[in-house]
This record gives C-alpha cells, sequence and structure tokens, in this order.
C-alpha cells in the first residue's frame, strides 16, 4: 500500500466588489482595490498572482484553501470602509489558456463561480444578508463543504455585524498591529479597543480567521 501523500487541489478564488457601479468615486475606488490586492499577493502563499480583471472583479490561484481564505480576508478589510467584497472559493483543476496574459479556466474557476453566485443569492435573503463568501468544491466530502460554508457564514455575520470603528480595529489586529497602535490609527483609547475586541466578536472573528486560514 503506498503511503504517498496527495497534495489537495489548488483554489481559486474570484472577488468582486458590491454595488461597485454605484460607488461615487469610481477612480479612487479602483486604485484601492489595486493595492488590496496587490498587499494579498505579497502576504499571502499563492500558485498564480491575483489579478484584476473586468467588472471590478479580481480572481487567483492558491495552493490551500486556507491561503485563499486569507487572501479574501486582506483584500476585504484593505478595502473596507470604502467598499465591501464578495467572494468565491472554488477546488479543484486548473487549466492555463494563456500564460503571457494569465488567463486560466478549468473546474476551480468553475466551482468559484458558482460560489460567488450563491454568495450573492445568499446576501438577498434576510437570514443571510451579511454572506460574502462562499466555497464550492465538487469532489470533496459534502459535509466538509457545509462545515466549511457554515463557519464563513458566522464569521460573514460578525464583521458584517461590526461597526466602522471595529471593523478597523480587525483590520488592524489582523495585520499584526499592536493594539495601541490601532488604538491611535481609529482615535480611541487602548482600553477602548481591548473592550471592543472582548465584546464586539472581534477576538473571535481573529482566531476563526486563523483557523481559517489554516485549512489544506
Amino acid at each position: 500500500m503506498s503511503n504517498l501523500k496527495v497534495e489537495p487541489s489548488p483554489v481559486a478564488l474570484i472577488g468582486d466588489i458590491v454595488e461597485s457601479r454605484t460607488h461615487r468615486e469610481r477612480q479612487a475606488l479602483h486604485n484601492a482595490f489595486e493595492a488590496a490586492v496587490a498587499r494579498a499577493n505579497a502576504e499571502v502563499p499563492i500558485d498564480d498572482p491575483a489579478v484584476i480583471t473586468v467588472g471590478d472583479e479580481f480572481q487567483g490561484v492558491y495552493p490551500t484553501l486556507g491561503a485563499a481564505l486569507r487572501a479574501s480576508f486582506v483584500v476585504r478589510t484593505e478595502l473596507f470602509p470604502r467598499a465591501d467584497v464578495r467572494f468565491g472559493l472554488g477546488r479543484g483543476a486548473v487549466t492555463t489558456l494563456d500564460p503571457v496574459r494569465g488567463i486560466h479556466d478549468g473546474p476551480a474557476y468553475w466551482a468559484a463561480r458558482e460560489a460567488i453566485t450563491v454568495a450573492e443569492d445568499r446576501a438577498q435573503r434576510a437570514q443571510t444578508r451579511t454572506s460574502r463568501t462562499a466555497y464550492v468544491a465538487p469532489d470533496e466530502a459534502p459535509a466538509t463543504v457545509a462545515a466549511v460554508r457554515a463557519a464563513l457564514d458566522c464569521l460573514d455575520f460578525m464583521v458584517g455585524s461590526m461597526s466602522t470603528t471595529s471593523r478597523e480595529i480587525l483590520g488592524g489586529l489582523m495585520h499584526g498591529h499592536a493594539q495601541h497602535d490601532v488604538a491611535d490609527r481609529v482615535g480611541i483609547s487602548p482600553s477602548a479597543v481591548s473592550q471592543r475586541v472582548r465584546r464586539d466578536g472581534i477576538g473571535v472573528a481573529l482566531e476563526a480567521m486563523m483557523t481559517l486560514g489554516d485549512l489544506p
């Protein structure tokens, strides 16, 4: 019997700015989007660097689900409060159609496209209006995919229910800044930051991001 470890298939990530066409400062939004994607590329392990495509969308390919999720966390926190982002993640094979221009296709992208539609549809329902992230993996055990989706729903709810200040604190702490530095950035005291971390679920959200970010 072979003891060779089977490496998981890569994960495609597609991100789409929510209601970007109605944004008043389109150029500023695009510039911020470029900066957010560039930061994700610099901080997260990646198979094919994320690139912005048409329609205020970006896409990239990652070696693990955790890496793809970490990239989504970076982009979302970097763009807030200017804009919010919807994400679809799909696991499967990736086919390179044009290596020069970085055009890819294949089951991972088909699954990611389906996932972003799922996230958009769920956001239209009152009970799941905070949904921003979905995961589709046809070759994985349905129970595993369901568990990941449930965790993402809970995380999206926590983040979507936070005030602007608490979400800025979450972003700062996620990027490794000390609480006193985050306090200076948002204009409140360090003790107020500590209170929000406990009261507003910031600490729970951070732990969830770390756990999800380690998924294979």
